[in-house]
């Protein structure tokens, strides 16, 4: 067997660690990555669950991808589905790490507007006992 045949059956069968640190993680990697494929030409996705995405090419499903436990797997559905592998490794390999600093970001400004909110709630406590 060739090295790019064992590469390719190394990745179907053992999937890629995306090193993502939790379950909402995940979650927001897996909908980034449904979003970009529905803007790449030729290609379609559609959300099945949080972590399943189907993956649609000329409008003919051609794999699944699941995103779990950090790690990403394919599940090929049909012989014509190269061209979907590419663009997962295409999106792994350009938009891996934009997609993760983006949810650090958003996670950042959650946690700080949290603790706005629970600050304006202990002065409106404090408040009223004066």
């Amino acid at each position: 067997m060739s090295d790019n045949n064992q590469t390719l059956k190394n990745l179907l069968n053992f999937g890629v660690n995306l090193k993502l640190d939790s379950e909402e993680e995940n979650r927001f990697y897996a909908l980034s990555f449904s979003a970009w494929m529905m803007q790449q030409e030729d290609f379609d996705s559609a959300m099945i669950s949080d972590e399943k995405i189907e993956i649609y090419y000329y409008a003919e499903l051609v794999m699944v991808v699941e995103i779990k436990n950090s790690t990403l797997t394919l599940e090929p559905i049909t012989e014509s589905c190269f061209e979907a592998v590419m663009m997962v490794l295409k999106f792994i390999s350009e938009r891996h790490e934009l997609t993760r600093n983006e949810y650090s970001r958003l996670s950042i400004r959650e946690v700080n507007l949290e603790e706005q909110e629970s600050e304006e709630q202990d002065s409106e406590d404090e408040s009223e006992w004066i």
